[in-house]
């Protein structure tokens, strides 16, 4: 018999839009600071971030997003450059800070860049 599914968390209840699972590189500016970290999923409103740093709730940041392909940086894409926040942030057991991040302007430019991606990495039905 199989399991009943899994009812959303209280983040997800909270989203405006579904978020794909999609793993990125990113690149997080924070001030003067600067890290690499790797999305978790993507949507129009947001994305999910792994990085060894803290992203300490509530703090504003600058997200560049680059598809890579086979470990590759896609040349052919250039990346995605957006304004947001923190929303969510935790502990990973390896150590590093899993958080969500709530993006606060967003371009009808931008979303295309979103939609384009997650089209290109998402299966289509046969």
């Amino acid at each position: 018999m199989p399991s009943p599914p899994r009812p959303p968390s209280p983040h997800e209840q909270r989203r405006q839009f579904a978020r794909v699972p999609v793993r990125m590189s990113a690149e997080v500016h924070i001030g003067d600071t600067t890290f690499t970290a790797t999305t978790r999923d993507l949507s129009q409103g947001g994305c999910g971030l792994e990085a060894a740093q803290p992203l300490p709730e509530g703090v504003e940041l600058t997200l560049g997003l680059f598809l890579v392909v086979d470990e590759v940086e896609e040349a052919a894409v250039p990346p995605l450059w957006v304004k947001g926040r923190v929303a969510w942030s935790g502990e990973l057991d390896s150590g590093g800070t899993i958080a969500g991040i709530r993006f606060e302007v967003i371009t009808e430019a931008q979303k295309a860049w979103i939609g384009q991606v997650l089209g290109h990495l998402t299966p289509r039905p046969a």
